[in-house]
Parts: structure tokens; sequence; C-alpha cells
């Protein structure tokens, strides 16, 4: 189709149609900082040209709840709604850490009903 895009786009598409005003309503539509807000994209500490050949270790920009595990924004009060992400994206991005990460804490997204049940993050092993 004439309409398909050529190559894979993704953030730079929709910072070009905010900044053009496509998205309507130009004065209600606004952008939240990093670590705030429903979606944390945890790929902006793990991809990071400028650290080099370590550009997987900034961790340290993430912020952990000290008694679940539960992946914090770091920018939003104690309290607020949006303090635990509800939403990591990029966190592919971050395998360094990331994956350890989803080993310690199966408890927060394996489903438990039965035993036959399947992880919620498929590609997890159960095991």
């Amino acid at each position: 189709p004439s309409c398909r895009s050529p190559t894979m786009t993704d953030q730079w598409t929709m910072n070009y149609l905010y900044y053009k005003g496509k998205f309507g309503f130009v004065r209600n539509t606004k952008t939240l900082p990093w670590g705030t807000g429903p979606v944390l994209t945890v790929g902006k500490p793990c991809v990071n040209s400028a650290m080099g050949k370590n550009r997987t270790s900034q961790k340290d920009m993430m912020v952990f709840h000290e008694d679940s595990g539960l992946i914090l924004n770091p920018h939003e009060r104690d309290g607020s709604i949006a303090r635990v992400a509800p939403t990591l994206h990029q966190w592919d991005r971050c395998s360094n850490w990331i994956n350890p990460w989803f080993r310690e804490h199966k408890q927060l997204y394996m489903r438990k009903d039965r035993p036959e049940d399947e992880p919620a993050v498929t590609w997890v092993e159960s095991n």
C-alpha cells in the first residue's frame, strides 16, 4: 500500500506531530516531564549515546520501592497516583538490569491462579 511507512518509526514521529500541532486542541495538548505520569520510559536511562560503551548502566536514574520492588516514577511525590509507574516503556533496552529484576520479582507479573497458568510476560521462563 502506498500509505505504508518504508521504515519503522518511533518517537520522532510523535515529536514531529506534537511540535507541528497536529494532535488538535493545541492549547490543551501537553507533554509530561520524564519520570512523571502514566508511562515511564525506562529506555531513557538505558539508551544514552553520551555514555559510550557504558550506555546501559544508568540504573541509578531509576527508583525502586524498598519493600515491594516496584519501579517508581522518580519525579512523582509519595502518595501520587502515578508514584508507582503504571506502564514501563522501552524496558527491553535495559537488559543488563531489567532481566535480573524480572527474575527477582516474578510475583509482580506471574499469574498464580492455577499451576498450569502461563506467565503474564510470555517470554519469561516460569521455572
